[in-house]
């Protein structure tokens, strides 16, 4: 039996429609089916409502929108194998809304105080060290900061700044390979 596009009828279901499923949607999604991406909307807006309204509060409406948005951008990454589609897409949902309320809250400052067993680089190296550090966005080099200069793990970075792990990785991930960029400018 070959796949039919969604809202075509076949002649075993002519006489009584049968809802797509979940994953038929998500494939349907990733093949850029719009009336399937609606389908979904309208079977999920109240429980990522709920979620982003649990997590991200009064800014559920942005939640929402990056929740379905992602959901358009990612439905190929979906595997029935790996779990229900409702399950994936909750999922997003949750992790969406935690990171938009970790974009919100600021850093907490590292402070200035260096840290016993920090390593201290040379007076030149610290100069250009300092002054590329100083161009990264501020979450970057919090993190860069805590994880070199304070010698602590990815996960205690997370806890310490009250941030997702994942967003920890990708801060300190972009933040290095700026860093890198940023003192090969500065070397002769």
């Amino acid at each position: 039996m070959s796949p039919e596009p969604l809202g075509t009828p076949s002649d075993e279901s002519a006489s009584s429609p049968r809802q797509a499923s979940d994953v038929e949607l998500l494939r349907a999604i990733a093949g850029g089916s719009e009336p399937a991406f609606e389908e979904l909307r309208g079977r999920y807006r109240r429980a990522v409502d709920h979620v982003c309204r649990g997590v991200a509060g009064s800014e559920r409406e942005d939640c929402e929108q990056e929740v379905f948005a992602r959901v358009w951008g990612k439905a190929a990454l979906f595997d029935p194998a790996r779990g229900s589609a409702a399950a994936w897409l909750l999922t997003l949902a949750r992790r969406t809304a935690l990171n938009q309320l970790a974009a919100r809250r600021p850093p907490t400052p590292v402070d200035q105080e260096p840290l016993a067993g920090a390593v201290e680089p040379t007076a030149v190296d610290a100069f250009w060290l300092e002054a590329a550090l100083a161009r990264l966005s501020e979450h970057q080099r919090t993190v860069i900061e805590l994880a070199y200069y304070g010698d602590l793990s990815e996960r205690a970075i997370a806890r310490r700044l009250r941030a997702p792990l994942g967003s920890v990785k990708s801060w300190k991930r972009r933040g290095l390979n700026r860093l890198a960029t940023l003192l090969e400018e500065e070397s002769p």
